[in-house]
């Protein structure tokens, strides 16, 4: 078991719902969070509460990341570990999803997770202990979303990256964690968007955290790498 006291993790997608439980599990464990978002307002109050530290970037742009990681660094004094939320879904069946929506769902997806990682993993392997985690999809782990099948291929590419990171990692002591939400999460914007649903049958967002807390526990010896997290029976 690996203690993750005053490691610092740097989340991406701060602002968002599922990011908030994972910066709680991570903080209540002694971890400091960097929480980064788009706009520095949507993390700074919650970075506060939580003893960490808010940072703005665009994280779809490479050299906005790497800036990023060198202002992490210096500000918290260490990067032990990047936790990647960002994403996006649109469900649509193939015949009627315009054209531009592959951009944007795998840009969300993929990109996002590629250049964060890229600019994270230098660091990790100079001290060779780390963590890198991204979030893929129930689809993704069953290999078909009829309706969807735009963000089912987005979440596969997420899934089939870090399953290649971590076979890249071999011999080293940086350790890589998927986690798949097999349902839906019960976050704001969904119980927004499905007034008419039974959120109590939605997978519980703290479940996320804990998992995620979990995975970067465990040390080289017992490394789990993917994990999907089911809603009630």
């Amino acid at each position: 078991m690996s203690d993750v006291t005053g490691k610092v993790y740097l989340l991406t997608g701060g602002g968002g719902a599922i990011a908030a439980s994972i910066a709680e599990a991570f903080a209540k464990a002694g971890a400091r969070l960097a929480l980064v978002d788009r706009q520095l307002e949507h993390v700074q109050e919650r970075a506060k509460a939580l003893g960490g530290a808010a940072f703005a970037a665009d994280v779809s742009k490479f050299d906005q990341v790497q800036t990023l990681v060198s202002q992490v660094r210096q500000r918290m004094g260490r990067l032990d570990g990047l936790i990647h939320t960002v994403g996006g879904f649109s469900a649509g069946k193939v015949l009627e999803s315009d054209p531009a929506l592959y951009d944007r769902l795998f840009d969300l997806n993929v990109r996002t997770l590629f250049y964060c990682t890229r600019a994270v993993l230098p660091v990790l392997l100079e001290q060779n202990d780390g963590f890198i985690a991204g979030i893929s999809a129930g689809a993704a782990w069953r290999g078909a979303g009829p309706g969807m099948a735009l963000y089912t291929a987005a979440k596969s590419a997420v899934a089939a990256f870090l399953r290649s990171l971590d076979a890249e990692l071999k011999g080293t002591n940086v350790r890589v964690a998927v986690v798949y939400p097999m349902g839906t999460v019960d976050t704001p914007a969904n119980r927004r968007d499905m007034p008419d649903a039974d959120p109590t049958t939605w997978i519980d967002p703290a479940e996320i955290g804990q998992t995620l807390l979990y995975a970067a526990s465990r040390s080289a010896r017992g490394r789990v790498l993917e994990l999907p997290v089911y809603p009630p029976r």
